[in-house]
């Protein structure tokens, strides 16, 4: 799940936002994408804030919006108007005063709005994580879904590719207990692995902004508990 503004998806793949959402009704036709506008109160208004894109990852999976995704505040509208800068329309007005050559949106400045909607950075999130760390953290629905003969070896895999992509390896068991904690959550309607997927993207972010950061576990455990996620975990 990721809230873009659909100006800055078009200009980066180059085409016009008409041949964008054309392109976008064919994917949702296929199931392959399910995206909404979302909004925000600014002004004693509902104003348009962005998209939210679902994707689907799994062959005959079908892409899904939640009710929690579209009631979640991806944003401060209010605040990021303020600011001058925190806009998508902020942005595109900086890069008319850019030399031609450069007037461009990078899929890095679209990552930074993924992590943290309404700001791009000078410097965009650059992340180390190993492999194809966020296919994983991306498609973690699938482990409440798989066939329950594959589902431990479903579960090794993933947690194993999260422990070496958080570069937490010696931690291994506690990401399996983790994953598995949140699969029970997910089949008692918690909506747990949506919530593990938001925090471990945001985890992604902190890998690469702090430096010699040494226990992403126990970080992530402090995110869980501030969200009031852990304790419904019912860790024990």
């Amino acid at each position: 799940m990721i809230h873009q503004p659909v100006e800055l998806v078009a200009l980066h793949l180059g085409i016009s936002r008409v041949t964008f959402y054309k392109h976008l009704v064919s994917l949702q036709a296929l199931g392959l994408v399910a995206s909404r506008g979302h909004v925000s109160s600014y002004g004693g208004l509902a104003r348009k804030d962005g998209t939210l894109f679902a994707v689907a990852f799994k062959p005959g999976h079908q892409a899904r919006l939640r009710y929690e995704d579209l009631k979640h505040k991806w944003r401060d509208l209010s605040a990021d108007v303020a600011s001058g800068t925190r806009t998508a329309w902020a942005f595109l007005q900086g890069l008319q005063s850019k030399r031609l050559k450069d007037r461009e949106v990078q899929i890095d400045h679209l990552i930074s709005w993924a992590v943290t909607p309404g700001k791009i950075d000078k410097k965009p999130v650059k992340s180390d994580c190993k492999g194809d760390l966020q296919e994983y953290i991306y498609s973690l629905e699938m482990l409440s879904e798989a066939h329950p003969k594959d589902r431990k070896a479903l579960v090794d895999r993933y947690a194993q590719a999260l422990a070496s992509g958080f570069l937490d390896a010696s931690n291994l068991n506690f990401w399996r207990k983790l994953l598995w904690q949140s699969i029970k959550g997910e089949w008692r309607g918690l909506g747990s692995l949506y919530q593990l997927q938001n925090a471990l993207t945001r985890l992604t972010a902190d890998v690469a902004e702090w430096q010699g950061l040494r226990a992403p576990g126990a970080l992530l455990v402090a995110r869980l508990r501030q969200a009031g996620i852990w304790d419904s975990l019912q860790f024990t």
